[in-house]
């Protein structure tokens, strides 16, 4: 795991005004829709730098939260999808670093780990795959991505390869490829517990869905459909 990759991505994290924001933004309004959720607590003015505003209709106050919850969700996975990206390589990276999982050796040139099996080549003939990534190909879909050198009438350059990791054989099994997923599953869950920036990306999530879900819980049918009526015409 390389410690200023991870560092440099957590100062450009932190200086991205717009993503910090929209965070901000999206957490208050996520917790104030819990709280009158969970615990019935009612807003009854807010002041203004002009006038005092008054609430009357609670009900309405939710249904108001929500769209702004939602619209706000929506506003900053925008903001914070490259970053989402970025944390799957550095996960990805750690993750491949584990020599049960992969093993390049620069003696004999061989693939050990779980992924020998799944990537089936000789390193001597593929010296790329000493930097080989771990990357996704779609919903549960993964591959293994490297360099392979090409050579042309213009001389020589690096082109990316890759191997599918969802095509099975005799070595390579459905079973081994859940192996590696659960893996992948543990890595992720260490990386959202151990590295504080995969929490303040995928905190606001959790608290804006789960805002959702229980003010939809909660309101009668007759007022959802006009809320989706609302929102599609």
């Amino acid at each position: 795991m390389n410690n200023e990759s991870l560092q440099a991505f957590r100062e450009r994290l932190d200086s991205n005004t717009g993503l910090v924001s929209k965070r901000r933004i999206l957490v208050t309004l996520s917790l104030l829709l819990l709280a009158i959720q969970f615990t019935g607590a009612v807003f009854k003015e807010a002041n203004t730098f002009i006038f005092k505003i008054e609430f009357t209709n609670q009900g309405g106050l939710s249904i108001f939260l929500l769209l702004a919850v939602v619209i706000l969700m929506i506003r900053y996975y925008s903001y914070a999808h490259e970053y989402h990206q970025e944390l799957f390589k550095l996960m990805a990276e750690r993750m491949m670093s584990d020599y049960k999982i992969f093993r390049f050796n620069h003696h004999t040139e061989e693939i050990s780990g779980l992924l020998g099996d799944g990537i089936d080549l000789f390193g001597g003939d593929e010296p790329g795959l000493q930097d080989a990534k771990y990357e996704t190909d779609g919903f549960l879909r993964r591959k293994i991505v490297y360099q392979k050198e090409y050579h042309n009438e213009e001389g020589s350059e690096l082109l990316d390869e890759d191997v599918s990791l969802n095509r099975y054989n005799e070595k390579w099994t459905r079973w081994d490829f859940l192996v590696l997923y659960s893996y992948e599953l543990r890595y992720r869950l260490e990386a959202l517990l151990k590295y504080r920036e995969n929490l303040d990306l995928w905190g606001p999530y959790f608290l804006g869905s789960t805002a959702i879900v229980l003010t939809l819980i909660k309101l009668d049918t007759a007022t959802i459909q006009n809320l989706w009526l609302a929102i599609t015409t």
